[in-house]
């Protein structure tokens, strides 16, 4: 592996050599079933690999060419041997079942980060490496300047994260119940945090970004992180897997969905026209934004029906940046950085070798999406450039091109992860309830909510309510 330290290899080796977790196994109860699933993102196919695996009869229906959802590896038009992940980059230590399933399907772990690189913060035009000794420029007391920003987590946000993994993941809505009502900055606020000390606990992401419920639950869902973990070769190589051990038709998108006391019908657009399949169960496990009118005649509950229409998502735009070598890792630094600019953070492709081309990615998850939606694709490259150039200046002499990708123009995603507004943490519940012969996944219904773990967890969970 080259520029490979020992420590390096050494992690690389032990996540490898890392013994599987192990998860519930399912055993069937009752005659089998058809189930039809909509989407071949990761829920649609682990919820169709175990149901299969179970004896029933599944097929998955999906509108694109390809699997995997908001799972998305690019190599092209990459440089050959350099690759990003336009969709879920990461794979946190608690998240026992994303590696569980990669694991077993013969896919290896890599540590997400390279061993002994540091952080990079860019906050008011300066630079600030993190440790208990960085100088922040925020007007913080005297007191939430000697915390740091460790101690300011450990005052403001752990003590609700506790509270929070007593309900998780059964009764995380209920947990959460009382922060619902307020964004993350007026909560911190309301627990004795400075105006600049909420600014700098929720650098990257912002005061008003979601609601306070929202910005806990990632926390808690973040447990691990000092390793996480990627899939080698790409993360997209795990719905692959999958896909090549169920039955999916592409190029399938659904129409309408309906279900009586018999079953369930399906109506498939095509190019030959319609087709209409029936089955005894059907899990839906698109996003929100693309579900569009097909449950209109399904019988669903108006409660579910408002939650499907009013379930806010980020609406994440990734921009790559080329570049002719990995620069930020002979300086020392992780490739990943955190700011206050409009792109909010930095993250680098997973390749280890400073000296082989390699990739930056702007990765705004808030309002700024909004304003790159609206760039061609030439000006969205420049206005993340000249951002990143800012944290990293070599990028003047080391970019060679850019490309991106908006999940929020994306027709049949429409966004890139469920998150939760004030008032909304109440739709995870809704969300994944089961309407009659109709039952749902996808991140959106799980309690690790924009995580491959929560598109797993709730595919298993649909499994079960299918096999009662």
């Amino acid at each position: 592996m080259p520029a490979a330290t020992r420590r390096e290899f050494l992690a690389m080796m032990a996540a490898a050599a890392a013994p599987l977790p192990q998860i519930e196994r399912f055993a069937r109860n009752g005659p089998a079933q058809r189930v039809i699933v909509i989407g071949a993102g990761l829920a649609g196919l682990c919820a169709a690999y175990e149901l299969q695996a179970l004896g029933h009869t599944v097929t998955v229906l999906e509108a694109q060419m390809r699997p995997g959802g908001r799972v998305r590896t690019l190599r092209e038009p990459f440089a050959p041997g350099v690759y990003a992940e336009a969709g879920a980059e990461q794979i946190p230590g608690a998240h026992e079942i994303t590696q569980h399933y990669a694991r077993a399907l013969g896919l290896a772990l890599l540590p997400n980060r390279t061993a002994g690189t540091r952080l990079l913060y860019y906050v008011r035009g300066q630079r600030v490496v993190s440790g208990d000794a960085a100088v922040w420029p925020f007007e913080l007391t005297d007191a939430e300047r000697a915390l740091g920003l460790s101690g300011l987590f450990r005052t403001y946000v752990e003590p609700a994260v506790a509270d929070a993994q007593k309900g998780f993941p059964q009764q995380i809505a209920r947990a959460l119940g009382e922060l619902d009502r307020l964004t993350p900055g007026a909560w911190l606020r309301s627990r004795g945090a400075s105006p600049a000390a909420a600014e700098l606990i929720t650098l990257g992401f912002g005061v008003d970004f979601g609601s306070a419920a929202s910005f806990v639950l990632h926390a808690v869902n973040s447990r691990g992180s000092a390793q996480n973990y990627r899939i080698e070769g790409g993360n997209d190589l795990l719905p692959r897997a999958f896909a090549t051990r169920v039955d999916v038709r592409y190029g399938a998108p659904v129409a309408a969905a309906r279900q009586d006391d018999r079953g369930v019908e399906v109506v498939v657009r095509g190019g030959a026209g319609d087709e209409t399949l029936r089955a005894d169960r059907l899990i839906c496990t698109l996003p929100c934004p693309a579900i569009g009118s097909i449950f209109d005649g399904a019988r669903l509950s108006a409660g579910k029906q408002r939650a499907i229409r009013e379930q806010h998502y980020s609406r994440t735009v990734k921009v790559f940046l080329q570049t002719r070598t990995r620069f930020w890792l002979k300086d020392g630094w992780s490739g990943f950085a955190e700011s206050d600019l409009p792109i909010e953070r930095l993250t680098p492709d997973p390749g280890v070798d400073p000296g082989a081309r390699g990739a930056l990615a702007a990765y705004p998850i808030g309002a700024y999406t909004s304003t790159l939606e609206r760039m061609r694709e030439e000006e969205r490259v420049a206005a993340a450039r000249e951002q990143a150039e800012r944290m990293f200046p070599e990028l003047q002499h080391e970019f060679e091109g850019g490309v991106s990708h908006c999940w929020g123009l994306d027709p049949w995603e429409r966004g890139s992860f469920a998150l939760h507004t004030p008032n909304q943490i109440g739709f995870l519940d809704t969300l994944a309830a089961p309407a009659e012969r109709i039952h749902f996944a996808g991140e959106h219904t799980s309690p690790w909510t924009g995580w491959m773990q929560g598109a797993l967890e709730s595919a298993r969970r649909v499994v079960a309510e299918i096999n009662r």
